[in-house]
């Protein structure tokens, strides 16, 4: 009877073959008594299902995404060890990893380590494997070092600040069809209102080419979504300033418009990270459709949907309506706002509604020149305290978007101002 078999290693047939391309120099995996070679993912759930096995590891598969393939592993048996092997960790990678309870991603220097480590500690000599990662330049040991804070920054925070099926905090997104409609504004407000009640929020920039949430929140050198994608571990640090400060958090958009195409897709894994760790996700997207908008609004609990008082603002309103339709997205969680309106514009939440088929449309008035003094300026605070009659119909409009636990906290901090109590006590029964 041969030696059980402690390990089992999922990779695509082509690097089990040549193993120099999982970083293992001179080893013939397939003479290894220790370790199970699968490539694909139902092979590797099988062996994995043994008693003798004390590990997996998942660097690739011929038939699925391997993150898949580790978090089935975790879920098949969530007492032994899945590790995650990759050549490069991100926010997407990292928040996959940590919702599925994977126990760690490794950099492919320390999967070298973990190879070494593994061959050592089930009697096999010394390798030249073990070798090589000693001898390996001080750039891949400092890669291993990174990976390895990393993990150790995601297992050592508390649960409730992970993505967590145990809590999960409210992400509204706010979206347009036209620019100049005021998203920006009204994000950064229903943010900065969701702090002042005492709510943990994080406002996403996602329009990931023009975003200027920085700006309007006053944010000089803000985290921005392609930091967080090369190192995860910035969320966390973001997360415990928003704790200690009572502002929001905010995660800008990529200082360069060029890298806004990289990190679009690492968004709604971003935003479910998020969820973990917040109580509000305040998401603002840009006037421009693709993707990342039906990417967003799936992983929304309310969308506010603004448009202005000018025609052409309705009309791409219902343009980008009739796009959700075809695409099979869900509008329920849609409420249609008409922003920027005035006792004489063209358009109102009426006409609103009929363009749009009888859905219900609020109205927000215009803000005024303290708009731009103020919130353009990064000074929201001063904007609410300004008593700007924006301040309390945003405020009102917001709660219709909340959970009714948020809700009254919102309510509350706005009805304990004199001026905003009657206003914001009407607006927040709809």
């Amino acid at each position: 009877m041969g030696m059980a078999k402690r390990v089992v290693l999922c990779a695509d047939e082509e690097s089990l073959r040549n193993p120099a391309l999982l970083g293992l120099q001179e080893e013939p995996l397939g003479g290894i008594a220790w370790i199970e070679c699968c490539a694909t993912a139902e092979a590797c759930r099988e062996a994995s299902r043994r008693e003798s096995v004390e590990e997996a590891w998942v660097v690739s598969c011929d038939d699925m995404e391997p993150v898949n393939v580790a978090a089935a592993l975790k879920s098949d048996d969530p007492f032994k060890k899945v590790y995650l092997a990759c050549g490069s960790n991100n926010g997407s990678l990292a928040s996959r990893a940590s919702s599925a309870n994977i126990d760690g991603v490794l950099s492919e220097a320390a999967f070298v380590e973990r190879f070494a480590q593994a061959k050592e500690l089930w009697g096999q000599p010394t390798s030249q494997a073990q070798r090589s990662y000693r001898e390996m330049p001080q750039r891949a040991a400092g890669q291993a070092a990174v990976a390895a804070e990393a993990r150790s920054a995601v297992a050592s925070k508390p649960v409730s600040g992970r993505v967590s099926k145990r809590y999960s905090g409210t992400v509204i997104v706010v979206v347009g069809a036209s620019g100049g409609c005021g998203k920006g504004s009204i994000a950064a407000l229903f943010a900065v209102l969701c702090a002042k009640a005492g709510l943990a929020t994080l406002a996403v920039d996602a329009d990931l080419q023009f975003g200027d949430m920085d700006r309007l929140l006053g944010v000089k050198e803000p985290v921005r979504v392609d930091d967080v994608v090369r190192d995860p571990t910035r969320m966390v640090r973001l997360y415990e300033d928003a704790r200690s400060t009572g502002k929001p958090s905010l995660l800008a958009a990529p200082r360069k418009i060029e890298a806004s195409e990289l990190v679009s897709s690492e968004l709604p894994d971003i935003l479910e990270a998020a969820r973990g760790d917040y109580d509000v996700v305040i998401a603002c997207a840009g006037a421009f459709w693709a993707e990342t908008h039906a990417q967003l609004i799936e992983a929304a609990d309310a969308v506010a949907f603004l448009m202005d008082s000018r025609p052409g603002s309705l009309a791409a309103t219902v343009h980008a309506v009739e796009l959700c339709g075809r695409m099979g997205l869900a509008t329920s969680s849609f409420t249609y706002v008409v922003n920027k309106h005035e006792r004489d514009s063209l358009l109102s939440a009426v006409d609103a509604s009929c363009a749009l088929k009888g859905s219900a449309a609020v109205e927000l008035p215009h803000g005024g020149r303290d708009v731009e003094e103020l919130l353009g300026a990064g000074f929201p605070a001063d904007f609410i305290e300004s008593r700007n009659a924006l301040v309390p119909e945003a405020a009102a409009l917001l709660a219709r978007l909340l959970p009714k636990e948020q809700a009254d906290k919102v309510a509350q901090v706005m009805a304990s101002d004199g001026k905003f109590k009657r206003i914001f006590g009407r607006k927040a029964q709809r």
